[in-house]
């Protein structure tokens, strides 16, 4: 079985395992993971025990995971997203569907930033960020798990982890999408050189995952 048809089939086999999720339509948008990515962040959710949930990029798989916070009784979600018209979504979403007690999105545009890499030097809006999860941390306690799956292409999303480190919790999970591509590759063996992470990836999917040192 060639690789392109391994993962079709992982996804559909997917889509019925969060079958009980979809109480009612979502669009399909652009920065949304991939139903065998969101099932393994959900498998990791549940398994793990995960409470204080960070989410860098955001869209209808956000609500999907916020349903299955509410279901389970327990957890936080914040989402940050430089798109405005994406979090624009969401958050409305959320609301309608009473879920602004377990989620909530941030929208932070792109602006320089220290810690990026990239020529253009842009990640999400420093100061808001800070802001953000600081009060989402006192409230809830350290984050538990961080997804990285925004902002952009390239190596944009190498921030995370020297922005929010010091804000996660000994055996936090940390998950990054896209990993099939050769920058998030790149941002990989950076975080795993300067921060001791092994990342491993899930079969069939573009996630890789770590956890973070106690």
């Amino acid at each position: 079985m060639d690789d392109s048809l391994a993962r079709e089939l992982a996804d559909l086999s997917a889509l019925q395992r969060i079958g009980s999720l979809n109480t009612e339509y979502l669009p399909q948008l652009s920065g949304d993971l991939r139903p065998a990515a969101l099932v393994a962040v959900m498998d990791e959710i549940v398994l793990g025990a995960r409470t204080v949930l960070v989410e860098l990029g955001c869209g209808s798989s956000s609500v999907l995971l916020a349903r299955l916070l509410q279901q389970r009784g327990f957890g936080h979600l914040l989402a940050i997203e430089h798109d405005e018209r994406t979090a624009a979504f969401v958050a409305s979403q959320l609301r309608r569907e009473g879920l602004g007690s377990v989620a909530r999105v941030v929208h932070a545009p792109l602006s320089r930033h220290p810690a990026a890499l990239s020529r253009h030097g842009q990640w999400y809006a420093p100061q808001q960020v800070h802001d953000e999860v600081l009060a989402y941390v006192e409230r809830f306690g350290l984050v538990d798990l961080l997804l990285a799956d925004g902002p952009g292409f390239g190596d944009s999303r190498y921030p995370a982890l020297p922005v929010l480190r010091a804000v996660l919790a000994p055996g936090a999970t940390v998950l990054a999408d896209d990993v099939d591509r050769p920058d998030e590759q790149a941002v990989l063996t950076r975080w795993s050189e300067e921060f001791g992470l092994e990342f491993r990836t899930a079969p069939r999917t573009s996630l890789a995952t770590a956890t973070v040192p106690a």
